[in-house]
Formats: structure tokens, C-alpha cells, sequence
């Protein structure tokens, strides 16, 4: 980001019938340094300092003003260049009703834009000087006798926007309420030259959803890995999403036994219910709780832009005004990438100004070994979007190569640099490996709506779309799995699927007043017979695994190629097994090594496993409690040293935030605080965020 000098009149204007020549202040860079820090704000002109008389308003005092009434700021950033003034009360210094005064709460009209200042005004000392632009209507700060107003460039002399700086001792200013790190930095930070072949060391984490809040419309998870206003908006309390109670949470509630039943829906501080290791639709990823993964360790992460878009449909419905964009995977990808860059930007305004903050996306092998080497972050952007590029059935005259060419370059342009072909459905690139249980049937039912004609679910009882009509779409095609392959066990009938899980909805419409009868039957009749003939898989026992028949389509093949040409990384998990042989088989033909298993969902058959070692790819394993993942670390490493590896290297794959549940604790290693972490270059306390404790 460049920023020029920019030259600013200070000129009254004519109507003021202005009688003095022009002053000129020259406005530079954004005084991105203040970041967390406590200070004293002093008009540059008369060397008066904003004093707060009173818990309701400010004014200007003279230098010898006392120390109490001497208004202390903490300065908070809320994106680069831009900061909350937050006082001694816990109030910010703000617009409100046309004046300058106390306000309560955060919004636009007490955030500031802060630049460098020099003003040609012999009366003036330039050190230190600053102005404030507020963000409400891009008005200036100003002092004229002893009171502070807001007015447009031109309507005022320019040096009176003039502010000097003041350090202030750290105890003068409240802090702004945040999650602490529980934390403390033993070494110092350094930047090493490491060449090409040089090991570099750190944890990897291959399988995250960092940006999972802006996924399905907005409308499934609750809060926000950072907000421009602090913790108290980022981690608020879930109820105007989810419901009384968690009522309305979904996504919660048929895929975890804890949320069946609603939950608490209180946030920060409390926090009764969320996080926990079981939650699929609140935060886990806080940005202040990855910074201290951060500094245990972690080096290299994948985060994952992803999406379902009949699931998301249907959340509109539940919450109709709130969706953000659409739900085709174009703009999901979008927003969720965009959201990251957010996120970065947020941390390089919390660490100073841009470039310095420790989280680094980045867009090349050199680029990641740059960041590890100065001890930051390297952040590789992925997708795993089971209608990726709105390819959902092979039969599709659009998904062309050329089609899939320019859509790769789309993505590309993004920085994504990590690609799931292959998610929950079945689609024009191939088929998906099934999932078993509830969950796995409220994805089948996504999958029939996915492949099928309609656009968006309500076109079920759209008389000019599909309610006179069939939908087609399909089902999964399961069979045994040949010997040498597990497959899914609990695949659940679709019949029994919608009698029993399903059933909520109906019951749902039944209790709507007068015509709740009525709409249940024409539910019936307009959406549940278009979802047959339903499958039972009768023919697979209990203990049987099921492999989807569905293998590797043409535009499939102008994928993974497409992908191979521009050196992305590429993700095999979710194929179904038809659809990962030929895969493997392809990726074999260009010795291509850039291939990732991040679930680890090819450890029942080790010859599948050799292959992607055998190529260079990596294997990680899925969470799961701390002696299960040393085991099969350890594992993986003996083998990437059978097939000749130099250098050793595991990684795992968490899915935080990936409607997944984290990894339970082990009784047999119990954390004991205060630890060091293995480069001995932090020391962790027991962490905590507001009134809640974490014991991992």
C-alpha cells in the first residue's frame, strides 16, 4: 500500500470572507506507530490539551491543566491508518448528534483516521504533529476556543486541525477490552537468511476454515475471527443468529448431539455454552488464540474458502434479510478470501502499520520460506467447495475447458494456491466419498438438491419453475468396497433420513397459526415426493463399507491438469475412491508432487498412502487426541524415509472451523502450566478470555 503526500490549503473559504493569506500543511503517511499505545492529545497551535471535565464532554484546557482532567486515549486501531480513541472511562472520543463528545458505543462516528502532519506556521513545532479525520462524514478534528468541532477541509484554518501526540504512562489509559495471550515472549524476535535447501522447523497445519464466518451467506457461524471494534463484537452473544436458545442453529443442531437440544447463547465475556470442542457454528478461531498458536510454533497453514449452496439457500430462508451476497461458490470463494486479507491487514494495524504484523499470506514456495525465516506466519489460501466454479453436473456444455482455464485464473488472481476438487457432492469433476450417520445424510439430501435442476430451493414451489415439475439430480451410487478398502460405514438410509431428522421442519410448519396444516401437506406434496425414490442401501450391512462408484470426469481432468500448469497444491480427500485411483493414476503420468491428503482418509490402505509419498506429497493426520496423532506421526515420518526423503516433515490437519469437532483431551499427557514451547522462545500461562478458562 502506497501513500503520497498529499498538499491541503489551509484556507478559509471566500464566503468566510478570509483575510489572511493561505498557511499550507502538508499531510503524509498514516501514524500507524500509535497502535496500543496511551497518549495525551495537545493543539499544535496553542499547546492546549483536550481535557475530559466531565464523563459527557471535552474541551480544550492550557498546558498547565491537571493531570487528572488531562483526557487519556488508548489508541485501538480498527484497520490500518484508522484508530479508536478510548478513554479513562471506557467511552470514545466520538460524533454524535454534531459534537464532539463522549460516546458510548462504537460505531463509524468514532473512528479516526490519523496522518502525519507538518505545518508551515512559525507559531508551530512540527514534532509530533497529527490530524484526525473522523470516518462518519470526513471531517476534521479541530480546536477554536476552548471547544473541539468537526468540519470539512476549506471550512476552517488547517493549522487548527493540528494535533501533537503525547506519551502517556501505560497505567493513565484503561485498556481495550481483548483476549490476552496468557503468554510471554523469552526470545527475541530475529530474521535469518535461509537458502533454498535449508531446513526450516515449525508446526504445519494443513486443513483449516479460518474464514468459515463468512461462509453460507453469513448466516451459520456465529461471530467474527476479529472485529474493527474489539472482542465485545467480534465474540458478542450468538441469540440474534441462532435464536432463543439456540433455537435457529441449524447447522448445530443436526450435527452434534450437544446443540440438538439449543444452547446458551451467551458471548464475551461469559461465554456459558461456546467455544467448546464439540461446537460446529461459533468461533474457534479467534484471531488473539491462533496468535498464540503462533508463538507455540506454528508456521505454515492452509485455510480453506468453503460452502454448500442448498444449505446455504435455506439458511436465507430461516433468516430472510440477512444473507450476505449469493451462494454460488464464485462469491462464497470471494468473500472468504477477501475476509483474510481483512484479517491480515487487522493484525499489520494492530502490530504498527502494514508488513508487520506476524500473520503473512502468501503466494509462492519462496514466498512461505521468507515468512518462516523471519519467524511470522506463512498463510497458503485454499478452497474446498463441493460446487466449485457452479460445476455440478458433467452433462454441463458450460464446464468446457476454456471455461475451467479462465475460472482458474479467477481463483489464482485470489491467491488461492490449495484446491479440493472434490467436497461433499458429487459433481462434474467426479464423485465424493460418503459420509456416514445424520450429518452424512443432511449432505446426501444437499448433494440430490446440488446435482439437480433447480437454482435455489425455493424453485420447489415456484409454479414457473419446478412445482409441477421433476428435479432430477442423483443420489449417491454406493457399493461394497473392494477388499483392500474400508469405505464409510453408517451410511443412513434416506428414507429413514427424512422420516426421523427431516421430520423438524414439517413439525416446524405444522405449528404456524390456521394454516400450519395446510402447509405441511403442501410441503409434502411440493418438496419431500420430489426428493424420491429415496435410497435405503438395504443391500449394504451394518458393517459393511459403502465406496461410491462414481470415478474421474472429463472436466475433472481439465482440472487437476489445469492445476498441475500453475503449480497448485491439490487435495485428494472427499474423491471417492473410484475418483482418487484415477486421480493418483494422472498425477503419476506428470510426476506431479504437489498432492495433499489432509484428512488422512487413506490410512486404511497403505499402498494408496505409498503413492502420494512416493510422488513427494504429504499425508496429515486428522485431529484427534494427543497420543493417537504422535503415533501416527511418527508413523508417516518412518515412511517418508523409506522413500528417501532428506528431509522429514509431518503435518496435521485440524479443520478448525470446519463444522468438525476439535480433538478431545488425553488423560495419559495432561497439560502442566507454566510450559515452554519447544524453541524455548515463549512460556504459556493457562489461557483464558473473559470470565472463561481454558484447560486443554
Amino acid at each position: 500500500m502506497r501513500f503520497h503526500r498529499l498538499q491541503l490549503t489551509g484556507c478559509l473559504s471566500i464566503a468566510m470572507l478570509a483575510s489572511t493569506a493561505c498557511d499550507r500543511v502538508s499531510e503524509t503517511e498514516p501514524a500507524y506507530e500509535l497502535a496500543q499505545g496511551c497518549y495525551a492529545l495537545q493543539e499544535a497551535v496553542s499547546d492546549r490539551y483536550i481535557i475530559k471535565p466531565d464523563s459527557q464532554h471535552y474541551e480544550l484546557a492550557s498546558s498547565s491543566a491537571s493531570n487528572q482532567q488531562v483526557a487519556a486515549f488508548y489508541l485501538k486501531p480498527s484497520q490500518l491508518g484508522r484508530f479508536l480513541l478510548y478513554d479513562q472511562d471506557g467511552l470514545w472520543l466520538g460524533r454524535s448528534l454534531l459534537k464532539v463528545k463522549p460516546v458510548d458505543h462504537p460505531s463509524n462516528g468514532v473512528e479516526w483516521q490519523i496522518n502525519h502532519v507538518q505545518i508551515d506556521d512559525d507559531r508551530v513545532n512540527d514534532s509530533d504533529l497529527i490530524s484526525l479525520k473522523n470516518q462518519r462524514h470526513d471531517e476534521r478534528l479541530f480546536g477554536r476556543d476552548n471547544r473541539l468541532y468537526l468540519g470539512l477541509d476549506g471550512s476552517f484554518p488547517m493549522q487548527q486541525a493540528g494535533f501533537r501526540y503525547v506519551k502517556l504512562e501505560a497505567d493513565r489509559c484503561r485498556t481495550y477490552p481483548e483476549a490476552p495471550l496468557n503468554a510471554e515472549r523469552l526470545a527475541a524476535e530475529d530474521s535469518r537468511n535461509v537458502s533454498d535447501t535449508q531446513d526450516l522447523k515449525g508446526f504445519v497445519d494443513y486443513h483449516t476454515h479460518i474464514a468459515f464466518p463468512r461462509s453460507l451467506g453469513s448466516l451459520a457461524m456465529s461471530g467474527d475471527i476479529f472485529h474493527p471494534y474489539g472482542i465485545e463484537h467480534a465474540l458478542g452473544a450468538c441469540k440474534e443468529l441462532h435464536g432463543e436458545n439456540g433455537s435457529l442453529d441449524l447447522l448445530e443442531g443436526r450435527n452434534t448431539s450437544s446443540g440438538s437440544s439449543g444452547h446458551s447463547t451467551a458471548g464475551y465475556p461469559n461465554f456459558e455454552y461456546w467455544p467448546n470442542r464439540r461446537t460446529n457454528t461459533h468461533i474457534q478461531a479467534y484471531y488473539k488464540w491462533i496468535e498464540r498458536a503462533y508463538l507455540s510454533g506454528l508456521r505454515l497453514m492452509v485455510t480453506n474458502a468453503t460452502g454448500n449452496p442448498s444449505y446455504c439457500q435455506m439458511l436465507g430462508i430461516i433468516h430472510p434479510g440477512r444473507q450476505r451476497g449469493d451462494c454460488r461458490s464464485d462469491d462464497a470463494i470471494t468473500a472468504q478470501i477477501e475476509y483474510i486479507y481483512e484479517l491480515q491487514d487487522y493484525i499489520d494495524a494492530q502490530q504498527g502499520g502494514p508488513g508487520q504484523g506476524w500473520f503473512r499470506v502468501v503466494l509462492s514456495p519462496a514466498e512461505a520460506r521468507e515468512v518462516i525465516a523471519s519467524n511470522k506466519l506463512a498463510v497458503v489460501l485454499g478452497t474446498e467447495h463441493g460446487s466449485l466454479f457452479d460445476c455440478r453436473s458433467s452433462k454441463s456444455e458450460t464446464c468446457n475447458a476454456d471455461y475451467i482455464e479462465t475460472k482458474l485464473n479467477e481463483i489464482y488472481d485470489l491467491g488461492v494456491r490449495s484446491v479440493f476438487p472434490i467436497h461433499r457432492f458429487d459433481n462434474a469433476y467426479g464423485g465424493t466419498r460418503p459420509q456416514g450417520g445424520s450429518g452424512g445424510a443432511w449432505m446426501h439430501l444437499t448433494s440430490k438438491f446440488d446435482t439437480s435442476k433447480i437454482d435455489h430451493v425455493l424453485d420447489l414451489i415456484n409454479p414457473g419453475k419446478y412445482l409441477f415439475k421433476e428435479i432430477g439430480g442423483n443420489y449417491w451410487d454406493l457399493k461394497s468396497c473392494r477388499p483392500d478398502t474400508y469405505g464409510t460405514r453408517g451410511v443412513k438410509s434416506m428414507q429413514q433420513f427424512i422420516d426421523e431428522d427431516f421430520a423438524f421442519l414439517k413439525d416446524q410448519i405444522k405449528n404456524v397459526p390456521v394454516i400450519g396444516e395446510l402447509a405441511a401437506k403442501f410441503f409434502d406434496w411440493s418438496v419431500i415426493q420430489k426428493l424420491g425414490p429415496l435410497p435405503s442401501y438395504d443391500e449394504l450391512s451394518a458393517n459393511e463399507g459403502a465406496c461410491n462408484t462414481r470415478t474421474l470426469q472429463e472436466p475433472g481432468v481439465h482440472l487437476i491438469e489445469g492445476l498441475m500448469r500453475r503449480g497448485m497444491m491439490i487435495e485428494i480427500d472427499h474423491m471417492s475412491h473410484e475418483t482418487f485411483l484415477a486421480t493418483m493414476d494422472l498425477l503419476e503420468a506428470y510426476q506431479y508432487p504437489a498432492v495433499v491428503s489432509s484428512h488422512d482418509w487413506f490410512d486404511n490402505n497403505p499402498e494408496n498412502r505409498a503413492r502420494i509419498l512416493r510422488l513427494g506429497g504429504q499425508v496429515a493426520p486428522m485431529n484427534k487426541k494427543t497420543s493417537s496423532v504422535a503415533r501416527v506421526l511418527s508413523k508417516y515420518a518412518a515412511e517418508q524415509a523409506a522413500f528417501g526423503r532428506e528431509t522429514i516433515g509431518v503435518g496435521i490437519g485440524s479443520d478448525i472451523q470446519g463444522v468438525t469437532s476439535q480433538a478431545d483431551a488425553d488423560r495419559d499427557y495432561p497439560v502442566t502450566y507454566p510450559f515452554v514451547s519447544w524453541d524455548g522462545r515463549a512460556q504459556f500461562e493457562q489461557p483464558y478470555t473473559g470470565e472463561r478458562i481454558f484447560d486443554y
